[in-house]
């Protein structure tokens, strides 16, 4: 009996099977259903059957995004005080030397323009001051001294170079001009005077006199003093200098008593210095300028 009652339920079952195999109307959910389910396997082959991707490469070149964006500014903090430099530039001496020889013309220029012209329309200008006297002998200058050396040459004539020393009497040798007499004149004086000699054999001689050694300016300081000795000198020198030189006067010197002896022209001349009156200012005169071959005597 149960037998026969499932039979009846399969054979009752079995026209809609068929029916939904030959593709008889279905109901919508059913294509619904179907659609979804196809879809998804047939997706799920695709990626079965899709070869793995490839891994990410890193972006080397920044987003656009990024380069739009704007950066922060640094923070700044609160400006206080602003200050501008200016170039300065530097004074070197040559500028300096230049500003004072334009301010030195322009005065000079501006004294002129102040000073009375003459009758011809010129200006009246106070004569230049002469260092030399006419006949040669050195007055504020180095007048040449026996024993100094002396360097002579002649331009383009080397066979007249020489160096010579003055001899005590005061006179100097050279080639083709014979002995002369140099004591007490300068090397300007010198020059002239060789120059004029040379004539008769060298044409236009250029000679050049220079003093290579000073010996001939000394003086001599003797008695009481620290040092006592030869001094020699190349500019002016005074009493008190000298005296200076020998280290000072000595404990029991007679300050007051002091001779300076000086030969002129074969005779002897004594001057008397004071020294307490010097040293207080009085009687300067007495101070006086010394000569080559001067001696001092402190008693």
């Amino acid at each position: 009996m149960n037998i026969r009652r499932h039979l009846f339920a399969a054979l009752a079952c079995a026209p809609a099977i068929v029916a939904v195999d030959a593709g008889a109307e279905l109901p919508p959910w059913w294509n619904q259903s179907s659609n979804g389910a196809s879809a998804s396997s047939s997706s799920d082959d695709s990626k079965s059957q899709a070869p793995a991707a490839a891994p990410a490469q890193p972006n080397d070149t920044p987003n656009d995004s990024s380069q739009a964006r704007p950066q922060p500014s640094p923070s700044v903090g609160p400006l206080l005080e602003q200050y501008s430099i200016k170039p300065h530039p530097v004074e070197t001496m040559d500028d300096r030397a230049r500003a004072s020889a334009a301010g030195s013309s322009a005065s000079s220029y501006a004294t002129s323009s102040s000073s009375p012209a003459t009758n011809s329309g010129t200006v009246a200008l106070p004569a230049p001051s002469v260092a030399i006297a006419n006949d040669g002998v050195a007055g504020d200058r180095y007048g040449i001294q026996p024993g100094d050396l002396l360097s002579i040459s002649v331009w383009r004539e080397p066979d007249l170079t020489r160096e010579v020393r003055v001899s005590p009497d005061g006179r100097i040798t050279y080639p083709l001009v014979g002995e002369l007499d140099v004591e007490g004149i300068t090397t300007d004086a010198l020059r002239e005077q060789l120059e004029k000699a040379l004539t008769r054999f060298v044409t236009a001689a250029v000679v050049d006199v220079s003093i290579k050694e000073v010996m001939g300016n000394r003086v001599y300081v003797l008695g009481k003093v620290n040092r006592p000795g030869m001094y020699p000198f190349t500019k002016s020198l005074d009493v008190v200098q000298a005296l200076s030189l020998a280290g000072g006067t000595a404990k029991f010197a007679a300050i007051d008593d002091i001779k300076i002896i000086r030969r002129v022209e074969g005779q002897q001349q004594a001057f008397k210095f004071h020294y307490s009156d010097v040293e207080r200012g009085r009687d300067l005169e007495q101070n006086i300028v010394l000569k080559s071959g001067d001696v001092i005597v402190v008693p």
